[in-house]
């Protein structure tokens, strides 16, 4: 029909790439095959995995909410001086060997959102 367009002459020949393969740019996974390469991953904490994959910056802290007091001792992931450790990069889900056990995947948070929470 004149006057409208078949869409998918319209799209780019990257949009013709199976599914699979365009997710590969968003997910990645970390496996490695190598024993040693591995030692490296074993009993990582949230913390070193954010601070493995991706960048550290700071931010103003969220303000406590009324009647609450600022955290003592401070803490740089949650309040030191006004400011909060976060991070930027990639969101990290973890799946390990307690993930076998208790089944399921731990989301590692870059920032939290209100006052008492870190990453």
């Amino acid at each position: 029909m004149e006057g409208t367009s078949d869409t998918s002459e319209e799209l780019s020949d990257e949009s013709t790439i199976p599914m699979s393969e365009s997710l590969m740019g968003l997910i990645k996974v970390v496996n490695p095959a190598a024993t040693t390469d591995r030692l490296v991953f074993n009993n990582m904490s949230n913390l070193s995995a954010l601070r493995l994959l991706n960048d550290v910056d700071i931010r103003h802290a969220p303000t406590p909410p009324p009647g609450m007091a600022r955290i003592n001792p401070p803490n740089r992931l949650i309040d030191q001086g006004g400011w909060q450790e976060v991070y930027s990069g990639m969101t990290i889900w973890i799946y390990d060997t307690l993930s076998n056990t208790d089944q399921s995947v731990r989301l590692v948070s870059q920032r939290g959102d209100m006052y008492g929470t870190a990453t």
